[in-house]
């Protein structure tokens, strides 16, 4: 049990990167969006040895999940610190729907389908 919780914690761990919480950017017009999400992961587990004749148990369980937070403005042609703004998302606002939404479908292309290798296992195509 402890080496397959090793395992999958080593898996998690390779996910869990700055790739994740910065977006790919946007480029609307004369701006450039990045979107800045929070990335957040528990797990937990337990078990217990049986008595005698009768057997044990033990379970796993796990999950995680991206939250928009912010996106980062950058104004094309505006010099200095005023061509850059940071914009805090609120939780129930049509921006942080957006940004959500646009999250699935990276964390979509970051996790692999089920029975695929991690991304880092992938062969890369000669």
């Amino acid at each position: 049990m402890t080496e397959i919780l090793k395992n999958i914690l080593s898996e998690v761990q390779k996910t869990i990167t700055v790739k994740a919480a910065v977006g790919e950017p946007i480029e609307i017009e004369d701006k450039i969006f990045i979107p800045i999400f929070g990335v957040g992961v528990g797990v937990g587990g337990g078990g217990r040895l049986g008595k005698e004749q009768r057997g044990g148990g033990g379970g796993f369980g796990g999950g995680g999940g991206v939250i928009p937070v912010a996106v980062l403005a950058v104004f094309k042609g505006v010099p200095g610190p005023e061509g850059v703004k940071f914009f805090i998302v609120k939780r129930h606002s049509a921006l942080a729907q957006v940004i959500g939404e646009a999250a699935s479908v990276i964390m979509e292309k970051l996790m692999p389908s089920k029975g695929e290798p991690m991304p880092a296992e992938k062969k890369e195509k000669t």
